[in-house]
């Protein structure tokens, strides 16, 4: 087998201090460059002649595909995948993989604690104490929990860890998923519902967990939110595309919704001065909620076991585009 070549994209500032797991490429004659991009030009220059791409960092844009002649895959080290015109790469026969279950149970772990500090008044609390107040009724009303209703939007692998978490402190968990399958919702002892806004309606925590694409942007909107019980909160730890921030803000602000949680934003980093961050009904984290010891570790094995796979001529286990099959380009 001819030396092969992976042209490796990582951000210029050295954010991700991880390498590739080098034992996924045994036995392979593969040269991996790993180049630390700053603008598209570079990025362009990088993928030329690449028989794979692992994008770690920037979007991969159509502009970007165009520019790979040998490539058969661009490898994501990320559950989401919004940043990859994943159509374009389709069209010109290269498969899209990311790093699905790296990190589910602690995107969950997040999503659960977002809904326990949202319950519990914590931040709220905090901020006070912090600047001498010592004001127990001001967090009231504090819901029960036990008894209460959590309805989750999306029941994949997320959604189901997180289905688990909230559980057994008396949550009776909904979801709204018309991909999943029934048994699904046995499985883990999920009520499921067919309509987005009785979801919404019923609620008195609200979760997205859903990959943004065209047809999830800003799937909570303002009919969404008014459809919410004034009681309720919202939290999204997923992509910050799926909800509308301004809808949101006006949501929080004039009282439709009780508070969020966001970990997600429509553009990230996020303006210091984004009106949301202003709200003190509002927990806000960086993007965070994927993080852990182990899960950037696992990005890293996975992403490079997809890239290996492909350099073997194997059909890897995480793409997302298996349209791209009907114009694979040969070896």
């Amino acid at each position: 087998m001819p030396k092969r070549r992976v042209a490796w994209l990582v951000p210029p500032k050295g954010i991700f201090n991880y390498e590739l797991d080098m034992s996924a490429f045994e036995g392979l004659d593969v040269q991996i460059d790993k180049v630390a991009v700053s603008s598209p030009g570079e990025a362009i220059e990088a993928v030329k002649g690449a028989d794979v791409v692992m994008a770690m960092a920037g979007a991969v844009d159509a502009q970007l595909i165009a520019a790979m002649d040998k490539a058969k895959a661009i490898c994501s080290f990320g559950h989401g995948f919004d940043r990859i015109d994943v159509e374009a790469a389709a069209k010109a026969g290269i498969m899209v993989t990311n790093t699905a279950y790296i990190c589910n149970w602690e995107v969950a772990n997040h999503a659960a604690a977002m809904i326990l500090g949202l319950n519990r008044k914590i931040v709220l609390y905090d901020r006070a104490m912090r600047s001498g107040v010592w004001d127990r009724p001001a967090g009231r009303p504090i819901g029960p929990l036990d008894g209460e209703v959590a309805g989750l939007i999306g029941l994949g692998a997320i959604g189901r860890s997180l289905a688990k978490r909230l559980q057994p402190f008396g949550l009776i968990v909904k979801a709204y998923d018309p991909l999943a399958e029934d048994w699904v919702f046995r499985e883990y002892q999920v009520e499921r519902v067919f309509s987005l806004e009785a979801l919404l309606g019923d609620s008195d925590y609200v979760s997205i967990q859903v990959p943004h694409n065209k047809n999830t942007h800003h799937m909570m909107s303002e009919k969404q939110f008014r459809a919410m019980k004034k009681s309720a909160f919202f939290v999204n730890c997923c992509r910050g595309g799926v909800h509308d921030e301004k809808a949101l803000y006006r949501a929080l602000k004039e009282g439709w919704i009780a508070g969020a949680g966001l970990d997600v934003f429509e553009e990230e980093p996020t303006d210091p001065k984004n009106p949301l961050l202003s709200l003190t009904n509002v927990i806000a984290t960086p993007h965070a909620a994927g993080e852990s010891t182990l899960s950037l570790d696992w990005a890293m094995k996975v992403a490079s076991h997809q890239a290996a796979a492909v350099l073997r001529g194997d059909w890897p286990n995480r793409v997302v585009n298996p349209e791209a099959r009907q114009h694979l380009r040969k070896a």
